[in-house]
């Protein structure tokens, strides 16, 4: 159940975060409505981000298996996101498993390589969000999947701890030149779960200090501890929105999921430009309604599967927690399915 526990304390604490956000401090209240979204009670997001949960926590207490070939097929399916390049990709996955290549364990130090060359490519071909802010948008695609690369070659790398260490201070260092604030924690939540599945993880003075850092980091680039409280007030009040125009069958009916930039037409939906980020269960309902129950209940399930494995579980419960925030979309759905099918140690 450790799985199950971890991802509550995160979930839970985002819950209460987002709603002392809404309901407590006044000034953040007018700074998050503000930005043009109706007053709310929040009532409606609240009672279904609970019954997703439980429903979630259902999928991750049930016993039974699943045929690889489940994980393969969603893959693939999902592959089509980026037509034609991510079908060929799905497919050498697929011929991969079938040839019992771990894909994850033996390409983990490419993966490294690939999730340093993508940013540091495109900053010294386009420029340094840091510096020219006009391209925090244009470069996030990218940047994302070099951060999931990158917590991928943290978990999976056979390494000294050092190494690893260094390598997350190396990421943080890239992503803060990025400004993006959410692939930081992504990179500190893979490196502290390795740590903690390996069983290595302790309460230290290193400990300490790297998440001094990276708070230190999330603060200065959010401008302060304000900033974060209005982001995590606003993106469940999107959820709560997306909730009430949802019911009973959803309104994108997959093209959500299928987007290659979800969090645009999210905030197309409420007649803004740029991105709005829908909570973890965002995606689900906005897409399925009452249905997307049963992606919730897939993602308990998919929880409690990579317990079967240290790196696995690392990885996924990293991905989870970093999506309590951003919401669930495609590319983390392959990542995800991707660490199942290749999970032996």
């Amino acid at each position: 159940m450790r799985g199950l526990k971890i991802f509550s304390l995160a979930f839970f604490s985002y819950l209460l975060i987002s709603l002392y956000s809404n309901y407590f401090d006044g000034e953040l209240r007018e700074l998050i409505y503000a930005k043009g979204l109706s007053p709310s009670m929040l009532l409606l997001g609240v009672v279904y981000a609970l019954a997703f949960f439980a429903v979630f926590a259902l999928g991750y207490s049930t016993r039974f298996k699943v045929n690889p070939w489940f994980y393969a097929l969603g893959i693939f399916v999902l592959s089509f996101l980026e037509y034609p390049l991510g079908p060929l990709l799905a497919t050498l996955l697929i011929v991969a498993y079938c040839l019992r290549i771990n894909v994850y364990n033996r390409f983990a130090v490419h993966a490294l390589v690939i999730a340093l060359l993508i940013p540091i490519g495109l900053y010294l071909a386009v420029g340094v969000p840091l510096f020219e802010k006009h391209l925090r948008y244009e470069l996030v695609g990218p940047l994302v999947f070099s951060a999931l690369l990158g917590a991928l070659s943290i978990v999976y790398t056979d390494t000294s701890t050092k190494v690893k260490t260094l390598l997350f201070l190396i990421f943080t260092f890239i992503f803060f030149l990025g400004t993006f604030r959410s692939l930081i924690v992504l990179m500190y939540l893979a490196y502290v779960f390795d740590l903690y599945s390996r069983g290595i993880f302790r309460v230290d003075t290193k400990t300490l200090g790297s998440g001094l850092l990276l708070g230190l980091l999330v603060i200065w680039l959010s401008g302060s501890i304000e900033a974060i409280l209005i982001r995590i007030g606003f993106t469940f009040l999107v959820f709560h929105n997306l909730v009430r125009l949802s019911l009973p069958t959803g309104i994108f009916h997959g093209s959500l999921l299928f987007s290659d930039n979800p969090r645009h037409m999210i905030a197309g939906l409420f007649g803004a430009s740029g991105n709005y980020t829908y909570f973890f269960f965002g995606q689900a309902i906005a897409d399925f309604g009452f249905f997307g129950l049963l992606e919730a209940f897939l993602l308990g399930f998919l929880l409690r599967e990579s317990e079967k494995n240290t790196k696995s579980f690392a990885f996924v419960l990293a991905i989870m927690i970093y999506a309590l925030d951003p919401g669930i979309d495609a590319f983390l759905l392959i990542f995800l399915l991707g660490t199942l099918l290749f999970l032996e140690e």
